[in-house]
């Protein structure tokens, strides 16, 4: 059990220095084509994975309309929203407002799938939002930037693919529809980013290389660990310690780039995990077969990880 929680641990420390990565990848590479080339790179991972398992099955129309809803809506929207405002917010703050994820998610399967809300996740959600509004708060007031709110589309965008994700694990299974989504994704997003954006081929080869492996590690190889230690521990549990990540985002950020940690953004960050704990506390089964990539891969099948 000590093993699982240990893994778990690795697995959100991975995405939290993993919207800092993306933040410094951003300052080398077009945030449309480091989007298309984030959905390339994993989508070439789970091919190669479904492969070796022999996963991959045929898909019926209705299946595909809601693979297609999965890749434009949770993946393609999702990643432009999550880079292009990375360009202009900070790591930090993607890492925070992502971790309403949950909650949105809750919300939405309350209308789409008549999901029960409860006084509870509407309580913790306000106690969320509270936190949320503390921690990007500069000197006691409040600054919402396009970036804040470009990375607040991403999460309702992920949360939207959980939806899809949802509907479709009735049929099929996760590590397929996964594979699935994202080769959708790639194929209809990278010829609109080829025919579209200039890309100027000049990067250092290590810079390809460390951008292949954030990918790959990020949103692959710790989204596969996790839903193993996930099923050792439970799916509560471990969403009690993926709530850690927006601390470790914010102490990553104060490590290696100095930002300036105030004690009322602490504050809201306590906050934040006090109210998504407590919407989630009563949703362990909506929070079954979690599994995460930081931001794109399916966090459960209800509610991660670029």
């Amino acid at each position: 059990m000590a093993k699982s929680y240990a893994i778990l641990l690795f697995c959100v420390f991975i995405w939290a220095g993993n919207y800092l990565v993306r933040q410094f990848l951003l300052i080398e590479l077009n945030p449309l084509f480091l989007s298309a080339f984030s959905l390339s790179v994993i989508s070439i991972f789970f091919i190669m994975v479904s492969f070796i398992t022999k996963s991959f099955v045929k898909v019926k129309p209705r299946e595909m309309v809601l693979l297609g809803g999965a890749a434009v809506i949770g993946l393609v929207a999702n990643q432009v929203f999550l880079f292009t405002g990375l360009t202009y917010s900070s790591a930090a703050n993607a890492s925070l407002i992502f971790s309403l994820s949950p909650i949105i998610t809750a919300f939405l399967a309350g209308v789409f799938l008549k999901e029960k809300i409860t006084t509870r996740m509407i309580i913790g959600s306000l106690i969320a939002i509270v936190g949320i509004y503390l921690v990007l708060s500069v000197k006691g007031q409040v600054v919402f930037n396009i970036g804040d709110l470009l990375l607040f589309g991403g999460a309702v965008t992920f949360s939207c693919n959980l939806i899809f994700v949802r509907l479709l694990s009735k049929r099929l299974s996760t590590l397929i529809i996964t594979t699935y989504s994202f080769i959708l994704s790639a194929v209809i997003f990278d010829p609109f980013i080829l025919a579209g954006t200039s890309v100027e081929w000049n990067q250092t080869f290590s810079l390809w290389v460390f951008a292949a492996l954030s990918v790959i590690i990020g949103q692959g190889i710790t989204s596969l660990m996790w839903n193993q230690a996930m099923n050792d521990v439970g799916a509560a549990k471990a969403a009690i310690v993926l709530n850690l990540q927006p601390l470790m985002t914010m102490l990553l950020d104060y490590l290696i780039y100095n930002t300036l940690i105030t004690a009322l953004q602490m504050f809201g960050v306590v906050l934040v995990f006090t109210g998504i704990l407590l919407s989630t506390i009563q949703m362990g089964m909506f929070f079954k077969n979690r599994t995460i990539p930081g931001n794109l891969m399916v966090k459960n099948n209800d509610t991660k990880k670029m």
